[in-house]
């Protein structure tokens, strides 16, 4: 996962390993939302900086090998606070029975493009900053 600002928008973007999944390109199914709070798979309320908020869930995807349990996304990019004009924080919500959901914070609520790609496979999400 990684974040950065381009002239004109606030990218995100979610890179997976090659899978022979339903979606376009091997995409897990996935839906990009509006959300005004979060809550952990224990309960929990989870604080995510920002003033409007989207929800990011990828279903038949995980952040770990299912496997052996063992985390293939380094815990550094769990909590990502970049020095975007937009994107403020994006937070790994839940990672739990193949799914896998992420909190987005921003500045200010903006309407995104999605997009998905291959080689990798990406769903990348451009938030419209002014240019």
């Amino acid at each position: 996962m990684r974040i950065a600002h381009n002239p004109g928008f606030d990218r995100l973007v979610f890179e997976f390993a090659q899978s022979p999944g339903p979606g376009a390109y091997g995409v897990p199914p996935y839906r990009v939302e509006l959300a005004s709070t979060f809550t952990a798979i224990n309960g929990q309320p989870v604080r995510v900086d920002g003033n409007a908020y989207f929800a990011v869930n990828f279903q038949q995807a995980d952040a770990h090998n299912p496997n052996t349990g063992q985390v293939v996304l380094p815990q550094s990019k769990f909590d990502l606070k970049p020095t975007t004009p937009l994107i403020r924080e994006a937070k790994l919500v839940e990672d739990f029975e193949a799914t896998v959901r992420w909190a987005v914070g921003l500045d200010r609520l903006v309407c995104p493009t999605v997009l998905t790609l291959a080689n990798p496979v990406r769903v990348v999400i451009d938030y419209p900053t002014p240019p």
